[in-house]
C-alpha cells in the first residue's frame, strides 16, 4: 500500500499504522476507548482498517470498491491481523443514492456490532438504521459519523434531528479549510445511542 498520506491522515506513533481517516480529536477519543471486546461494523473501508482491527474484537467492513479489499487483506496478513477472524470484508457493489440502502446497510445476522461507523454511502439511512438497531440492544451502542454536517460531503437535516436526543462528541478538524459555510468544516461525531 502506498505510504503517502492524504490531508488529515496520520500514523499512530505507537504501532506505525495509518489510523482511520477521521478528525484528530475523534481519533484521540477512539484511542482512549477500550474497544478490545467490541465488534465494529464499518461502512466504507480505508487505510485505517488494520489499525482499527487491531484495537477491537472484530471489524467487519462493508466495502463497494472491489480493488481495495485484496490490498488491505494482503497488508493485514503482513501485519499479523488474522483476516477473517479480526478483519472481514463484505463486498457490496452499488452506487450511492441508487436505491440500494437496504442491501448496502444490512447487518449480517451472524454479527452483533457494538459500534457502527458510517463513512461511505447512504449516510442518512445509516444513521436511521443505527438508531433503530442500538435502541433495541440492551446496552445500546456507539455510532461514529465521519464528515458530520460537512460541505461537499454530507449534510442531512433529518439525520441531525434524529440524533438530537443522544449524547454526542463532535470533533472538528481545525486546519480543514475546504468548506463554504461556517460550521460546515470536516467533523467526526461520536454518538452514544441508548
Amino acid at each position: 500500500m502506498n505510504e503517502e498520506l492524504s490531508f488529515g491522515q496520520r500514523i499512530d506513533p505507537e504501532n506505525g499504522l495509518v489510523e482511520c481517516w477521521f478528525t484528530h480529536g475523534a481519533l484521540d477519543e477512539i484511542k482512549s476507548m477500550d474497544l478490545s471486546d467490541k465488534n465494529i461494523l464499518m461502512f466504507g473501508g480505508g487505510r485505517g482498517d488494520i489499525w482499527l482491527a487491531k484495537r477491537c474484537k472484530k471489524l467487519v467492513v462493508v466495502e463497494r470498491n472491489s480493488e481495495w479489499i485484496p490490498q488491505t487483506l494482503e497488508a493485514a496478513i503482513d501485519l499479523q491481523v488474522i483476516a477473517g477472524v479480526r478483519l472481514q470484508y463484505l463486498y457490496r457493489p452499488c452506487n450511492d443514492s441508487s436505491g440500494k440502502a437496504d442491501y448496502y446497510l444490512e447487518i449480517p445476522e451472524w454479527f452483533n456490532p457494538d459500534v457502527i461507523i458510517s463513512d461511505d454511502s447512504y449516510r442518512t439511512e445509516a444513521v436511521e438504521m443505527a438508531i433503530k438497531y442500538f435502541k433495541n440492544k440492551d446496552d445500546g451502542g456507539i455510532l461514529i459519523c465521519d464528515n458530520y454536517w460537512q460541505d461537499y460531503v454530507w449534510k442531512s437535516p433529518i439525520a441531525i434531528e434524529w440524533l438530537e436526543p443522544f449524547e454526542k462528541h463532535i470533533h472538528s478538524q481545525p486546519d480543514h479549510t475546504d468548506f463554504e459555510e461556517e460550521g460546515c468544516e470536516w467533523k467526526t461525531a461520536i454518538i452514544f445511542i441508548k
